[in-house]
């Protein structure tokens, strides 16, 4: 680990102290800005850097293991006997509400798909660029630290603790399991393979800092993997809660983004019990990925 991941943790655990003490709600309003720019500046990090084949590639790659994320995740639940009576699911209606993913998708692509475009046409210092990177994941951990030190409620956790805690088991299950399969493919070497992974669809934090420990093409796979991650969890929890009934399972799909932006889905399709287990399950996994993927790293 080297010391701008220690950085990163110590900023992390300090703004989180001071974010329980003392909170201050405009603080939130950076958190977008902070991230959209760091998106940006690593898409054209990438955009210099990645050209040709390497874009399909890059691509496909994507796809293929963002899906293997899902459906590993979700089966591996489900070999893991925690069963549920079909009568769970009669009566219920699983519909969803895709507004607001569509405005996360041009919200979070746009500035990725034109920093990749200006990347291509017009070069800049590449060591300004990884060094700009570094400086926006230090003001990222501080400012997530203090918005998650609101967040974390002993008495909330506990409260929806079993549930939570067996997601988040299916959860580093799947996780690992694709970290092998982009190990043995060669895709990536297996600390990084985890750190890709162990992100758990948290694609604005993973991808700038495999960018800055790699090289922007591994830092664009694990941004675009957790990316797809997240908005196929729309699309595909409603048909594998179908074919079988798996709340925890489903919960564990959305990982990080439980807590927040796939939260909706599990109201929608699994009640306020679960939805309460999944947003529980997806602040332990945001509190404790900043300390855990340097760690890695």
């Amino acid at each position: 680990m080297n010391f701008e991941s220690i950085l990163f943790i110590v900023l992390y655990i300090l703004f989180l102290i001071v974010g329980k003490i003392k909170y201050v709600k405009i603080v939130e309003k950076f958190v977008d800005a902070i991230v959209l720019l760091l998106i940006f500046s690593i898409s054209y990090w990438a955009g210099e850097e990645i050209l040709g084949k390497e874009i399909y590639t890059l691509i496909l790659s994507s796809i293929i293991l963002s899906l293997l994320s899902i459906f590993i995740t979700y089966f591996s639940g489900i070999l893991l006997d925690f069963y549920y009576s079909i009568k769970d699911i009669i009566g219920n209606k699983i519909t969803l509400k895709i507004e607001n993913n569509n405005k996360s998708i041009i919200k979070y692509m746009s500035p990725f798909v034109l920093g990749w475009v200006l990347g291509a046409l017009i070069r800049f210092n590449t060591q300004f660029l990884v060094n700009l990177i570094d400086y926006e994941l230090y003001i990222l951990a501080s400012i997530l630290g203090y918005i998650m030190g609101k967040e974390f409620n002993l008495r909330l956790i506990l409260n929806s603790s079993r549930n939570a805690l067996l997601s988040i088991l299916i959860t580093i299950i799947g996780d690992i399991i694709v970290a092998l399969i982009i190990f043995v493919t060669h895709v990536a070497n297996l600390p990084i393979a985890l750190a890709i992974t162990l992100a758990s669809g948290w694609y604005s934090y993973v991808g700038p800092l495999v960018a800055v420990t790699t090289n922007p093409y591994l830092g664009t796979l694990a941004f675009l993997i957790n990316f797809l991650r997240e908005q196929l969890t729309y699309v595909l929890i409603p048909v594998l809660l179908k074919l079988k009934f798996e709340p925890r399972s489903a919960i564990a799909v959305g990982g990080a983004t439980a807590m927040d932006t796939t939260l909706p889905l599990y109201v929608e399709t699994l009640g306020k019990e679960y939805a309460l287990s999944a947003m529980v399950s997806g602040v332990i996994l945001t509190l404790v990925i900043p300390i855990i993927l340097p760690l890695i790293i």
